[in-house]
């Protein structure tokens, strides 16, 4: 898909595409567990490096067990990969801290979070570039 089409998607099945939040201020408790929450400058300069702060299970706790866990998170720039953190079950919490470096961004950030029993979940955060 390309031009900014969207992929269809299974509305009951949460392994089928990526799932995200039309309404985040009434989105339903499993929303809140599983959507990845960017915090970034809204502006930074070009070329200039910022933090980027990753959390699942910012806007209601995510479990962390065994059994239930957030396996990775990955960001993006747009359609243009940055980097992954992966989560190990119990030991470590689903927060990811990244230091980026950017030439230009058409929209902002988009954060992908995959759980290991209800599939992939995005979060975005809107970003200008300066200068």
């Amino acid at each position: 898909m390309c031009g900014g089409e969207t992929r269809p998607k299974c509305a009951d099945d949460l392994f089928c595409g990526v799932n995200s939040v039309a309404d985040p201020a009434n989105a339903p408790d499993l929303a809140k567990k599983h959507t990845p929450v960017i915090t970034a400058p809204d502006s930074v300069a070009k070329g200039e490096c910022f933090e980027v702060t990753i959390e699942v299970g910012k806007l209601l706790a995510h479990p962390n067990e065994r059994a239930h866990y957030i396996q990775f998170v990955d960001l993006y720039a747009d359609e243009t990969y940055l980097g992954r953190v992966d989560f190990s079950a119990v030991t470590t919490c689903p927060v990811a801290k990244f230091c980026v470096a950017l030439d230009h961004v058409h929209e902002g950030l988009r954060a992908f979070a995959s759980c290991n029993m209800h599939g992939v979940w995005e979060g975005n955060k809107a970003l200008t570039v300066t200068g």
